[in-house]
Parts: structure tokens; C-alpha cells; sequence
């Protein structure tokens, strides 16, 4: 389990590291009005890949071990066709991002919903570093093919970035194919009883799952459109450089929860289950806030030498974020054990209590404060997710060892 975790932490680091670079090239050649631009089109993909998600990414790793391949992943990817041809009609109704790049986000969507769909298959049946290489090859065809336009051929538009993202995500879904290839092999014909019951679970478990990652995203994203409306994609660009580096110490949440879900998924003994997620959420904020006190140590003029003058602020909004990013540590942790075991509806609770506080305190902090206030408003909700999940967690423990505890009755 400790190599699974340490292979997905470089990996996703690698992952960070390139959008690092990603952002330090849009913030250089095309400003912060261009990286305000590219973070409005890359949070509407997310929210797209969420209702996509809705059968398939948030429950096939649960009942794979409960239901045979095919009744999880056809009716997923059928989702998924039907899912993208809706959003082809309706985005541009939203004016979430320019309409000339509503085809670019709905395709894009797309080929990202079917490689997650096959990365959570191949987590399922714990192939972990199958996983980990699709990531791997995702990020990197991606920044080779920007740096490429960029520096090669001197193509300096929001466009170049977008057929960096279709190389990328292009040869992820190619990869995933491959390693999934076994798996479809030995289809067998199923009763029509057998499908309406794998769909009504999907279903079923996909919404609550769906609907908590739904809020998830606008509690870590609405301040993007807030800002925007209020300000202009200028300090979209600015803050979003802010939210990329804060958010890389999640690299160490989301590598143990990655190895969390899949041991979970495939275990029966509750009482394990939760004292693996003790041990591994000690060791995620023993790690988290080890990085996050030498984040922010670090001086606002090398965020402005690296990525221009107008990213002077940077470290100050760092600062701003900072209880929120070890608060949304814990949420992760927490809320993978919730939604390993078969209990999605906690997480959902739990960013219900996030996005009110983002609503009421967004337009309240961002409207006075900008990024700052952006910032305060993150740490606020992420507070209130981790508080929610805590508190359920804690509660659970409680009553396994008082269960653990009682006398047994004699007859």
C-alpha cells in the first residue's frame, strides 16, 4: 500500500508540476487576462465531467466487485454520449465561457469523461500504477505539445492551449483502451433483470456521489465567476495562479486517498476501513502542513519573477487560503472512507454546508475584498466541509467501539 501511495504522489507531482508550468506559460505570454480566460474554460470541462460522472466515474469502483463489467461500463459511457450532446444545446445559454470555444469544451469533456471512466476501472481492480501512467501520459503530451506552440512555433493564443489539451487527453484515452482491453473480453448476454438493477445502482449511488461533487466544484470554483462578474478575468487569472499553487499540496491528499478508495472498496471489515482512515488522515496533515509552512514562506517577488508583474500579489492570497487547504485535507480523507463505503450522502451534506457558506460569504468578502476576500471565503467553506465529515466520522468511531465494547448477552 505505502508503494501505491508514494508511485501516485510523484505521479500526481509530476502533474502539478506541469501545471505549474502550464500556468507560468499562459501567465507569461498571454497575462493574466489570457490565465483568467483558460481557468473559466477548464472549471466549466469540470463541471461538465461532473454530470457526466452522474452513471459511471463516482460508482463503477464500488460495485465492480458486485456486478459484471458490462453492466457498469455501457451503460457509463452511454451516459456520457448523452450527457455531451445536451450540454452541445444548452451551454451556450450559460455564457460560462466565449461562445467560440463551446465546441472545445463540450469535446473536450468528452474524451476526459471516457479516460476517467477507464482510469476508474483500472482503480477498481487496484491496477493503480495502470492509473497512474494514464495520468502520467495525460499531463505530459499536454505540456510538450504547448511548449511546442509556444515556444516552437510561436502560436500565442488561448487556442494553442486548447490542442494541447486534445493531444493530451487524446492519448490518454488511446492508453486507457489498452490497459482496459483484457477487461472487455468474455462479455456475456445478462437478463434484462440484471440491468435494471446495475443502472438503478449506478444510478442511485452516482447521484448522491454527483450531486456532493457538483457543490464540491463551485465551492472550489464559483469565486472564478464571482470575480470575474465583479472584476474582470484579470484577477480570475491572478487568483487562479494563487488557488494552483495552494492547491498542489493536495498532491498528498489525493495520493492517499487514491490508494484509501481502491483498499476500501474491496474490503468487508468496517472496523479496519476505519482505522486505516485514522492512520492515513494523521499522516496527511502531519505532511500537508509540513509543505503548506514553507508555501507560504516564500516571497511575492519570486511569484512575480516567475510568472510577471501582474502576479505581485500572490503570496498575500496564499496566505489567505491557507486554513482552507489543510481543512480540505481532512474533507478528502474523511469523505473518501464515507463514499468507499457505500455512503456518499455525508459528502454531499458536507459541501451542501460549504457551498452556502461560499454563497452567502462570497458575495459578501469578494465584492469588498477581490482576491483576498476570494481567498477567506474558500477557507470558510472548506472549514465547514471538513467540520460536517469530522463530526459523522468521530460519531461512527464512537459507536463501533462502544458496539465493541457492550456485553454480550447470555441466552
Amino acid at each position: 500500500m505505502f508503494r501505491n501511495i508514494v508511485i501516485t504522489f510523484f505521479t500526481r507531482f509530476f502533474i502539478a508540476f506541469s501545471n505549474l508550468i502550464i500556468a507560468v506559460l499562459l501567465s507569461n505570454y498571454l497575462g493574466a487576462t489570457g490565465r483568467g480566460e483558460q481557468s473559466l474554460i477548464i472549471t466549466s470541462v469540470s463541471l461538465i465531467i461532473v454530470i457526466t460522472s452522474l452513471i459511471g466515474t463516482s460508482s463503477i469502483s464500488y460495485f465492480l466487485p458486485r456486478h459484471p463489467f458490462s453492466l457498469l461500463i455501457i451503460p457509463s459511457y452511454i451516459w456520457v454520449f448523452i450527457t455531451i450532446l445536451v450540454c452541445f444545446a444548452v451551454l451556450p445559454f450559460f455564457g460560462m465561457v466565449p461562445g467560440q470555444y463551446t465546441t472545445d469544451v463540450c469535446i473536450l469533456s468528452l474524451l476526459l469523461s471516457i479516460t476517467n471512466i477507464n482510469v476508474t476501472v483500472l482503480i477498481g481492480h487496484q491496477k493503480i500504477n495502470a492509473a497512474n501512467i494514464l495520468n502520467f501520459i495525460q499531463s505530459f503530451v499536454t505540456i510538450l505539445v504547448l511548449v511546442v506552440c509556444f515556444v516552437l512555433f510561436r502560436d500565442i493564443r488561448v487556442d494553442a492551449y486548447l490542442n494541447s489539451l486534445y493531444a493530451g487527453y487524446g492519448a490518454a484515452l488511446a492508453a486507457s483502451f489498452f490497459f482496459l482491453a483484457p477487461y472487455f473480453t468474455g462479455f456475456q448476454r445478462q437478463p434484462l433483470a440484471a440491468w435494471k438493477n446495475a443502472l438503478k445502482n449506478l444510478v442511485t449511488f452516482g447521484f448522491y456521489n454527483q450531486v456532493a461533487a457538483f457543490i464540491q466544484i463551485l465551492n472550489l470554483r464559483l469565486s472564478y465567476y464571482i470575480l470575474d462578474s465583479y472584476f474582470g478575468k484579470d484577477d480570475v487569472g491572478i487568483y487562479s495562479n494563487a488557488v494552483s499553487i495552494a492547491e498542489s499540496i493536495w498532491l498528498i491528499s489525493r495520493s492517499i486517498a487514491t490508494v484509501q478508495h481502491s483498499r476500501i472498496v474491496n474490503s468487508s471489515d468496517n472496523t479496519w476501513s476505519l482505522s486505516l482512515t485514522s492512520r492515513l488522515n494523521l499522516y496527511n496533515f502531519a505532511l500537508s502542513l509540513a509543505l503548506l509552512v514553507i508555501l507560504v514562506c516564500i516571497p511575492g517577488s519570486w511569484y512575480q519573477f516567475l510568472f510577471g508583474e501582474e502576479f505581485r500579489d500572490i503570496n498575500r492570497i496564499i496566505w489567505t487560503l491557507s486554513p482552507g487547504i489543510i481543512f480540505f485535507g481532512i474533507f478528502l480523507i474523511l469523505g473518501y472512507y464515507f463514499s468507499s463505503t457505500g455512503r456518499p450522502h455525508v459528502n454531499t451534506i458536507a459541501n451542501l454546508a460549504g457551498i452556502v457558506i461560499t454563497l452567502v460569504m462570497g458575495f459578501t468578502l469578494i465584492p469588498s475584498n477581490g482576491t483576498y476576500g476570494a481567498g477567506i471565503t474558500a477557507s470558510l467553506s472548506y472549514g465547514a466541509m471538513a467540520l460536517v465529515v469530522a463530526v459523522y466520522y468521530f460519531l461512527e468511531k464512537r459507536k463501533k467501539v462502544f458496539t465493541a465494547s457492550s456485553p454480550v448477552p447470555r441466552p
